[in-house]
C-alpha cells in the first residue's frame, strides 16, 4: 500500500497543470483523496463505508478517544409547528 507521500510523486498530481502552482496542504489533501479512492475503487458502498468506518474507529482509539454515538431509532418524523408572525 503507498503512503501519502508517495501519491505526492503520483504522474496524476505532478502532471496537473492546476496543481504546479497549488499549496502544499492542498497537494497532500489530494494525494490522500487519490490514496483513498484507489485503496476502495473495487469496493462496494458497504464495504467502502465499513472501511472508513473501521480507519476512524482505529485512529480514535490510537489517541484515546472513545467515540460517543448518538442512538436516533424510534424518533419518527419531525413533527411541524404551528407557525406564528414575526413579533406577535
Amino acid at each position: 500500500m503507498k503512503t501519502v507521500e508517495e501519491y505526492l510523486n503520483d504522474p496524476r498530481i505532478l502532471n496537473d497543470p492546476d496543481m504546479a502552482d497549488t499549496l502544499e496542504p492542498v497537494k497532500e489533501i489530494h494525494a490522500a483523496r487519490l490514496k483513498l479512492q484507489d485503496e476502495t475503487a473495487a469496493m462496494s458502498p458497504a464495504e467502502r463505508n465499513e472501511y472508513i468506518n473501521d480507519k476512524a474507529r482505529k485512529f480514535l482509539a490510537s489517541i484515546g478517544v472513545t467515540p460517543r454515538l448518538a442512538n436516533m431509532s424510534g424518533q419518527g418524523k419531525l413533527k411541524p409547528r404551528a407557525v406564528s408572525a414575526a413579533g406577535v
